[in-house]
């Protein structure tokens, strides 16, 4: 039976273990720290160094937490603590930096110390802390390797970000350090004190074992200074542990792809979706241990799930991004984003994998009005569209019956009358939300003629009785009335600019001027009141029933 040991250690004798050194695991998580921990990490230290100033530090340590390493003779596998080693090597690289200033000799101390070592007999670097495989290149080039600091690797991944900015906040602190202290020898002897007080006093708990499995078993339930452990940590995790050796290569590099997802969404959301289109509705909190159960009773090999993961993230980010061939796909995929309708993606990624552009097209336009009706408009409650969403997702991709998914989202839909009736009294506060109610509107009114309605920084929304109305001029139930969907209309930035917050007798001319015909029809009012607002919010709520009519559903009032 495994067993855990415990000792103390200062921060210096955690990162001059070379025999043989610390490496972080392949299945553990990313750098993660973000400006904030960073920041308080360097003010615990300066706050304790100032608490004993001079030679008060004798026999003062300062308590970190604790660590957990697996003992093995090749490499000591460090499993948690690896945010507060990596950055105490951030902060070591720059405080080497600015000894070289004064003294080279210092410097070259520090980093054979803490840092990286010279290796005569293998003519090569030891160095005394490797991350893993997705930051092990990039935090030594930036961090642990001395160079010209001209010559910066570029970041790839989010954590090679957080690295940088790390860097750079510690670069900050001590260059204003050195800067008020006029350099020279005070600014050498301040860079050796923090130096000191890093590496001498500040202090963890280590936790030790010589068998990987259970240690590894306690990585999931441990927090590493208030960065929980998330989904995309814990998953990647399981795979490569439950890797062979042959695949874990692989299983690596699937990953390496599947964190680039985070340039344009997040990881946490796509694999919430992939799993959401496979098994239907489950909650995040709860999103881990079921793919977890799902992995281990099925026993999923880790590299079939890896690779499939690959490539959904590769589909996801390009409908998240509103890529497509087909031009009109990439506009509905568009205005998915523009409403925030992120709980439709699920079902989108199961119509794309069993479906044909023609059929992705009609789905996507049902979802889209599906989303209109049931939250922007209806207000009902996400959950609800969740669960049958989740469900439909399921059912779509087990059988391919798009029919059998056009009636579900019918079902679940209140009928066309209701829409038309909660449209004559919606409020829009969400802009994005209302330029896209608008857009839609002001299409539908023009039939087969064509106008692009320009993005938000040339064309505003505009409210029509204004949201801070000149003195005397306030209607009865502002805040009820002035988000109301017939108060909004769209303006040219130039136009907006010209009459904001101007009376409606002021703004007529300018809306004569638009190119839109929703707007230019205000200039044919004779006043705007509270009358003139519903009357055009029924025509506009009349024109919805059709703009926003699923493709399946049978409008018995169509004209």
């Amino acid at each position: 039976m495994p067993t855990f040991d415990t000792n103390k250690r200062t921060i210096g004798e955690l990162l001059s273990m070379t025999n043989p050194p610390i490496v972080v695991p392949e299945w553990q998580r990313d750098y993660s720290w973000t400006a904030r921990e960073v920041e308080t990490f360097w003010l615990d230290l300066i706050a304790f160094s100032e608490r004993f100033p001079d030679d008060n530090l004798q026999g003062r340590e300062y308590f970190l937490g604790s660590v957990v390493l697996v003992l093995r003779p090749d490499a000591h596998l460090l499993l948690d603590g690896q945010q507060r080693a990596a950055t105490a090597t951030i902060l070591l690289s720059v405080i080497r930096e600015y000894l070289a200033r004064y003294r080279e000799d210092a410097a070259t101390r520090v980093g054979q110390r803490y840092i990286t070592d010279y290796d005569d007999a293998s003519d090569r670097n030891t160095y005394k802390l490797t991350l893993n495989r997705y930051d092990r290149d990039f935090f030594r080039n930036e961090v642990q390797d001395a160079q010209d600091r001209e010559d910066r690797p570029d970041p790839q991944l989010k954590s090679h970000k957080l690295i940088r900015t790390a860097r750079d906040f510690f670069a900050t602190q001590f260059e204003e350090r050195y800067a008020e202290l006029g350099g020279g020898e005070a600014a050498f002897r301040w860079a050796l004190r923090v130096q000191r007080v890093l590496t001498d006093h500040m202090a963890v708990v280590a936790v030790t074992s010589d068998d990987e499995d259970s240690a590894a078993s306690v990585f999931e339930t441990l927090n590493d200074r208030g960065i929980g452990l998330s989904t995309p940590d814990l998953l990647r995790n399981l795979l490569i542990r439950r890797a062979g050796e042959d695949d874990r290569a692989e299983v690596v590099e699937c990953w390496l792809e599947v964190l680039e997802v985070e340039e344009e969404a997040k990881v946490q959301d796509f694999l919430r979706h992939y799993w959401l289109s496979r098994q239907g509705d489950v909650k995040t909190r709860r999103l881990y241990r079921e793919i977890k159960d799902f992995v281990e009773s099925n026993n999923v090999d880790s590299l079939e799930l890896s690779r499939d993961l690959r490539q959904s993230a590769a589909t996801y980010t390009d409908l998240v991004a509103g890529r497509h061939d087909d031009e009109v796909i990439s506009g509905l995929l568009s205005d998915l984003q523009l409403l925030n309708a992120k709980a439709l993606l699920p079902l989108v990624m199961s119509a794309h994998h069993v479906g044909s552009d023609d059929q992705l097209r009609d789905l996507l336009a049902a979802s889209v009005a599906f989303f209109v009706r049931h939250n922007v408009i209806g207000n009902l409650e996400n959950s609800r569209l969740e669960t049958v969403v989740f469900r439909l997702a399921r059912a779509l991709r087990e059988s391919g019956d798009f029919a059998a998914t056009h009636a579900g989202l019918l079902d679940a839909l209140p009928s066309l009358d209701r829409f038309e009736a909660q449209f004559r009294e919606a409020s829009v506060r969400r802009q994005k939300s209302a330029r896209y109610l608008l857009r839609e509107l002001e299409l539908d009114q023009r039939a087969t003629e064509e106008i692009d309605v320009a993005p938000p920084h040339r064309v505003h929304l505009e409210h029509i009785y204004p949201q801070r109305p000149a003195d005397g001029h306030r209607w009865p139930r502002h805040a009820q009335i002035v988000n109301r969907i017939g108060n909004l209309t769209l303006l040219s930035s130039r136009l907006n600019q010209r009459i904001s917050n101007a009376g409606f007798d002021t703004k007529k001319a300018s809306y004569a001027e638009s190119e839109l015909l929703l707007t230019r029809a205000l200039d044919e009012l004779g006043e705007w009141d509270l009358d003139a607002l519903e009357a055009r919010q029924a025509g506009l709520a009349s024109a919805a029933r059709t703009v926003w009519r699923l493709p399946s559903e049978d409008d018995p009032d169509a004209q």
